[in-house]
């Protein structure tokens, strides 16, 4: 009697610590969702949207873009386009704090809603910052660095396609 007693409690722990574990994931992917659809939606809210319209007004549309010369900045514009670039490096770190615990080189699921919400951001704006860039004093204005999570968000960008395309084969 003492062992089926035994048993049918071990049962009870077991059952309690898989309804735990499987209550903890799903919170913790709603909470993942939840924090990529609060970031995404600030890049639609003041102060971004405002120094996104500033900055985009620079060089949309691509045409009006003279070829050989430098593009020139004033220094709100330039202030503008640095705001932008570290709103991007915060959904960068988004982008890897989502990374999944087993299978790091894979893309999750929070993950590929994230490059999914801003992927035509990451196009247009990859072209933006390879243009050469000049302040009102003909000083460069460099955003190599500035620029790392734009271009770490646009290979994931690129990679996530990618699988998407050989996948639907």
């Amino acid at each position: 009697m003492i062992t089926w007693l035994s048993a049918g409690e071990g049962l009870v722990a077991a059952a309690i610590a898989i309804i735990g574990s499987v209550f903890t994931f799903t919170a913790n992917r709603r909470a993942q969702y939840d924090r990529v659809l609060a970031l995404t939606a600030e890049s639609a809210m003041p102060p971004i949207a405002d120094d996104r319209h500033m900055i985009g007004k620079v060089f949309e549309p691509p045409s009006k873009l003279t070829d050989g010369r430098p593009t020139l900045l004033t220094q709100d514009e330039i202030a503008a386009l640095f705001r932008v670039l570290w709103y991007v490096q915060r959904v960068d770190a988004l982008y890897a704090s989502l990374r999944p615990p087993l299978r790091v080189g894979r893309i999750g699921r929070a993950q590929a809603l994230l490059l999914d919400s801003i992927g035509a951001d990451l196009e247009a704006w990859q072209s933006y910052v390879a243009l050469d860039l000049e302040d009102p004093d003909s000083h460069q204005v460099v955003v190599t660095n500035s620029a790392r999570g734009l271009n770490h968000l646009s290979e994931a960008y690129e990679r996530l396609r990618t699988q998407r395309r050989i996948s639907s084969r």
